[in-house]
């Protein structure tokens, strides 16, 4: 998706035919935050995905990476050298899972 997620979100809701209050009430949110969610002056809950996945039918693991893509480009978008950014930023990542993997290991 080469759009914002609030795009994307606007043309799902508008491809399907459903106005801003239909689909407000789907995901459980109102109209107004919606529409800054479409707008782009708001960022979607991240608890709004199962439902947005639900309503439209598609793949949460696939929204879920565009949403967070999302949030990791809105970081790095003005940096100079994003590439060595999301170098770094993978290599960190993967250190937290082997400490936190390794914290759940109990040692009797």
């Amino acid at each position: 998706m080469k759009e914002t997620f609030g795009e994307y979100i606007h043309k799902l809701r508008s491809d399907s035919g459903l106005t801003l209050t239909k689909l407000a009430a789907a995901l459980d949110i109102d109209q107004s935050t919606l529409s800054k969610i479409e707008n782009g002056k708001r960022n979607v809950p991240v608890n709004v995905l199962p439902k947005l996945s639900t309503v439209f039918q598609l793949d949460l693991k696939k929204l879920e990476h565009e949403y967070f893509s999302e949030k990791i480009a809105e970081i790095i978008y003005l940096q100079e050298e994003p590439k060595q950014l999301l170098k770094v930023a993978e290599e960190k990542a993967k250190y937290m899972r082997i400490r936190n993997q390794e914290q759940g290991k109990l040692n009797f």
